[in-house]
């Protein structure tokens, strides 16, 4: 369940990309933001390898594709037929006897027939060579790849370990045709806050229009949403100040947060426009509706902001999953309701006595006509 950092380095040749993996885990250790480094290639194995030369294969009527499969069905078999017994069903796989697929001498003596029924020893179509083979090829995106993995340390962050991974890379020499990213837990978070980001925005749209509709003005939510950038400056103070990452889990806070801030700004506008409709004026409406609702408001606050504080204080086994959630909806609640009390109904009654006096131009206009 650890935060993970991986290097993903694409590239075709074996021996340059092992090169370059090897320098980034030497580089990447010394940094010691990883508790635990790690190759995605396994020890190479022995191996023979064949290499047809084509211009032999086109003389003699085959192409490397059929040689292949020839070299393929003598060493590693081919099901030429099933056999049944008791409602079961076994392969019956024809291959080489073991004696005649061991020695570079039995391979480079295994035939190979082209469409004429001539017979080919493989020696006579290319050259077979020992090497040292991964025991996987690793892919993706239809290119092979290899991966330094590694484990965030703990009290590590994960952005400072991508930043550490980034300047190993920045500082090793990769050749021209590999391509180096970095992913593993970095790459999946970058997906989820680019979601979440897009939701969040959503959310500010959809709350604008349904307020909208329901106090059947535009001037009045727009005042409410004031509160918004005020949660958010208090999200940035409380992680600042206690050095807290800001994670998946914190955006899921500030959601949350987007529900709680705007109902307080709702609350209080709702009773400041009940006063206006009973005939008090804007000034005297914004002062009765912050006094009035003073109490309401710093108890949901401050019930929601306590409820928070274990989660946020957490030190528990997985409590630094958690601790972000409560730092932002602790912080960004408490600031946004100080604000709230002071910047709403001031704003309220700069926007209210501005549409009042233009009103009251209309109709002197209209008198005059």
């Amino acid at each position: 369940g650890a935060s993970t950092v991986d290097i993903e380095i694409y590239g075709f040749d074996f021996h340059e990309t092992d090169r370059v993996a090897n320098e980034m885990l030497q580089k990447l250790r010394e940094t010691g933001v990883c508790s635990q480094i790690t190759l995605s290639r396994d020890e190479y194995i022995p191996g023979y390898q064949v290499d047809f030369d084509r211009t032999k294969l086109a003389v003699n009527g085959l192409n490397s594709s059929t040689a292949a499969s020839f070299l393929r069905a003598a060493i590693n078999g081919s099901t030429q037929s099933y056999y049944r017994e008791d409602g079961e069903e076994y392969d019956i796989r024809v291959r080489l006897a073991p004696e005649f697929r061991t020695s570079l001498e039995d391979i480079e003596n295994i035939m190979v027939y082209n469409s004429q029924g001539k017979g080919i020893r493989i020696k006579d179509l290319g050259e077979v060579v020992e090497t040292q083979v991964p025991p996987t090829i690793e892919r993706k995106n239809r290119e092979r790849m290899i991966t330094v993995q590694g484990v965030v340390a703990d009290g590590v962050a994960l952005s400072d370990a991508v930043a550490q991974a980034q300047k190993c890379i920045d500082s090793t020499e990769i050749p021209s045709d590999f391509a180096v990213k970095i992913g593993g837990s970095f790459e999946d978070q970058q997906e989820t806050f680019t979601q979440l980001i897009t939701l969040l925005v959503m959310i500010i749209v959809l709350v604008y229009i349904v307020m909208a509709s329901q106090f059947e003005s535009f001037m009045s939510p727009f005042v409410i949403m004031f509160s918004i950038p005020f949660a958010f400056v208090g999200v940035i103070i409380g992680l600042v100040v206690t050095g807290t990452p800001l994670g998946v889990m914190g955006l899921i806070g500030i959601l949350i947060l987007m529900g709680i801030v705007v109902k307080n700004g709702i609350v209080l506008i709702d009773y400041t426009i009940l006063q206006r409709e009973r005939g008090v004026g804007i000034i005297e409406a914004s002062v009765v509706a912050a006094k009035s609702r003073l109490r309401p408001i710093l108890m949901t606050t401050l019930t929601t902001v306590l409820g928070m504080l274990p989660m946020a204080l957490g030190t528990g086994e997985g409590a630094e999953t958690w601790r972000s959630l409560g730092m932002v909806v602790a912080w960004g609640l408490s600031i946004s309701t100080l604000v709230t009390l002071v910047i709403i109904p001031t704003i309220y009654a700069s926007f209210a006595t501005g549409q009042e006096r233009r009103k009251q131009k209309k109709a002197a206009k209209a008198a005059l006509k």
